[in-house]
Parts: C-alpha cells; sequence; structure tokens
C-alpha cells in the first residue's frame, strides 16, 4: 500500500507575503469508505456475513455516544482511545463557574500503540499529474 502525495508551498509562518516560499509533501487522493464497503471488506476476511458486520457497527456506533455522555472513556483493544474534552470559557472567580462555560464538546482520538506501528510503515509515491 502506497500513500500519494503531491508537493505543495506555503510562506514562511509570521511572515505573511514577505515571508520565503517553502515547499512540503501534503498527502492526496484520500476517498472516503464507507460502513458499507468496510463492512463488505470485512466480510471477505471473516466468517461473518456482511449484515452481521452492519450489525455489530450500528451496535456500537449507537453505544458509543451514550458511553461518551456518561462520562466513560472507550478504549477499543489494538485500535484506540475515545474522549471527550470540554471547550470552556474561564472566569476569574470560582463561583462564577457553571455549566455555562461549557462551549463545546469534542472528540478525541489516541489510536493505540499497535496501530501506530502499523502505520510506521508507510510508503509514498507522488502523485502524478493528469
Amino acid at each position: 500500500m502506497t500513500l500519494k502525495y503531491k508537493v505543495v508551498s506555503t510562506r514562511q509562518p509570521g511572515k505573511g507575503k514577505d515571508g520565503a516560499e517553502l515547499w512540503f509533501p501534503k498527502l492526496t487522493g484520500s476517498t472516503k469508505i464507507g460502513q458499507n464497503e468496510i463492512a463488505g471488506e470485512i466480510q471477505r476476511r471473516t466468517t461473518a456475513s456482511r449484515a452481521d458486520v452492519q450489525l455489530v457497527l450500528t451496535a456500537l456506533l449507537d453505544l458509543m455516544p451514550e458511553l461518551l455522555l456518561s462520562g466513560h472513556t472507550l478504549h477499543l483493544d489494538r485500535f484506540g482511545t475515545f474522549r471527550l474534552h470540554a471547550k470552556v470559557e474561564t472566569e476569574s472567580v470560582p463561583n462564577s463557574v457553571t455549566s455555562k462555560n461549557i462551549k463545546a464538546l469534542r472528540l478525541s482520538f489516541l489510536p493505540d500503540k499497535e496501530l501506530k506501528q502499523k502505520l510506521q510503515n508507510a510508503k509514498f509515491s507522488l502523485a502524478r499529474k493528469k
């Protein structure tokens, strides 16, 4: 498996238009793969039917928000950890802090060591212009 990249430029940070032009590789060619396609691939690799895989994925996706909103951190072995964080506004005194200081929830994902190690073996190739 090879990841495609293209060469793009930016200006030196903090210098605006006067900054030196800098070049870097940017990953490209990413396409979304949906739950149905994932279920089909899992079906090909296991003895489970596509319907069984869809059932389990749907149940997991239904359960995850419930568990997260109950204050749990979710760890899926060999995959990673999901956790909620709050985007907040601060106050100058503790008695002024209420739930209204929580402005948004953010979901973070930390991949497991095994998944990160597998991604370290990535190969890259320059995407050819058409």
